[in-house]
């Protein structure tokens, strides 16, 4: 069952890329993330509500709820969307790897959870993987202070670091046995009505664009990459674990560069097939790690 959704979550997030694509232009990325989880949420809202599910929670459990909205689906993409501005597609994949290295330290640290070396080898494995993948472009890379990099850099390592405490916060809400889908959709309403705030009170324009790719795109992030992708990524931290399960973000990428090859003409080399082989080494390590009794 793990690995049915452990294949789900690398369809839904590695096709992401490739929708994201489409959100680009108009409409300030900020504004197109509040969009996509505020639709979200209404979407799981209206699940709850058709098969009957309770949607009355005690005020302890919505001050949760805001914490998870906050980490996972606000503050987070707001830092991302800093570093995009400095920083190229293949480098915002490789620091968004280490998310796997953040979760064992953060859970260690913040959570009390016990450090499994297996796992801290495959992230490794996996990064070294990744970073083969995109090696011509870290290489072609600007690294002077000057260029935005190293800024772009900390805010990717600070998009990271605050994914990394979602997640976990989402593991300890599980085993306090708080439902999963409820806990989603208002932590994911709570998230955009943050991340609307933080627009007003900035320079951005909050738009929207009614245009068919547009459209289409944001109805698909909202459904696959967010229902069902952070629902079924969530569920596979409850059932085995963040730092496992965080494992999917060093493999996501390499789902969108075979949804490249299909749609964009992405040329393979033979480096990057390379690169390819040692993540789903790191894969194999990390997924056959045994729970800490």
């Amino acid at each position: 069952m793990n690995a049915f959704l452990y294949f789900v979550v690398l369809l839904a997030w590695g096709s992401s890329w490739f929708a994201i694509s489409f959100q680009l232009g108009e409409v300030a990325p900020q504004v197109s993330i509040a969009w996509r989880f505020l639709m979200a949420s209404i979407i799981l809202f209206i699940w709850c509500y058709l098969r009957g599910l309770r949607l009355s929670f005690p005020w302890r459990d919505h001050t949760s709820w805001i914490l998870l909205g906050f980490f996972l689906f606000c503050i987070n993409y707001i830092c991302a969307y800093f570093g995009t501005f400095y920083l190229a597609s293949g480098l915002i994949c490789l620091i968004f790897s280490t998310l796997t290295l953040f979760t064992v330290f953060n859970g260690f640290i913040f959570f009390k959870k016990p450090i499994r070396l297996p796992i801290l080898i495959g992230a490794v494995v996996g990064i070294a993987g990744l970073s083969i993948i995109f090696s011509n472009e870290i290489s072609n890379t600007d690294w002077s202070f000057e260029s935005g990099v190293v800024k772009g850099f900390l805010w990717m390592i600070l998009a990271t670091f605050f994914a990394s405490i979602g997640m976990l916060l989402s593991g300890q809400f599980q085993a306090r046995k708080m439902p999963l889908v409820q806990s989603n959709a208002y932590s994911m309403l709570y998230g955009s009505i943050i991340l609307i705030l933080y627009i007003s009170l900035s320079d951005v324009r909050f738009s929207f664009d009614s245009s068919f790719s547009y459209v289409v795109s944001l109805v698909y992030l909202a459904i696959v990459a967010s229902v069902i992708g952070f629902g079924v990524y969530l569920k596979l931290v409850g059932n085995i674990g963040a730092d496992k399960a965080s494992y999917v973000n060093i493999f996501t990428p390499t789902i969108a560069l075979l949804l490249s090859t299909l749609f964009e003409n992405y040329q393979w080399s033979w480096i990057g097939i390379i690169g390819v082989l040692l993540i789903i080494v790191g894969n194999v390590i990390v997924l056959y790690a045994r729970p800490v009794n």
